[in-house]
């Protein structure tokens, strides 16, 4: 009994996350991450934003409370697993991030010309 409110009392002081819940966040990472490249190809980038937060937000959490973490041989060979995928996600996320800022500035460039041409031939 003492014992486990020495653990109820060091939970609440210093919350700290057990092996599945670490598990289960990186997850719920993943499904976020599966979202935001979901909405990357389909170049809606409003959502890929809206979609960002919550992941943000579940990292933020993981920084919090994982750091203490003890996972089992198992458990971190499934992390590893989920952090890879998470890893190719995020660099397909990046790059079709890239590819939408080029054309970006792509198109702004082209408008900035088109204005100059446009003053130019006011000024005529």
């Amino acid at each position: 009994m003492q014992e486990r409110k020495l653990m109820g009392a060091r939970a609440y002081l210093k919350p700290v996350m057990e092996g599945e819940e670490v598990l289960a966040s990186y997850r719920r990472l993943l499904g976020f991450s599966e979202t935001m490249l979901s909405h990357a190809r389909r170049d809606d980038w409003t959502a890929l934003i809206d979609s960002e937060v919550q992941y943000v937000a579940e990292v933020d959490r993981l920084q919090k409370y994982e750091m203490e973490a003890m996972l089992n041989e198992d458990q971190q060979a499934a992390k590893l697993e989920l952090l890879e995928q998470l890893l190719e996600q995020d660099r397909e996320i990046r790059e079709r991030l890239a590819q939408r800022r080029a054309e970006l500035e792509k198109l702004l460039t082209s408008a900035s010309q088109k204005k100059k041409v446009d003053e130019a031939y006011r000024t005529t």
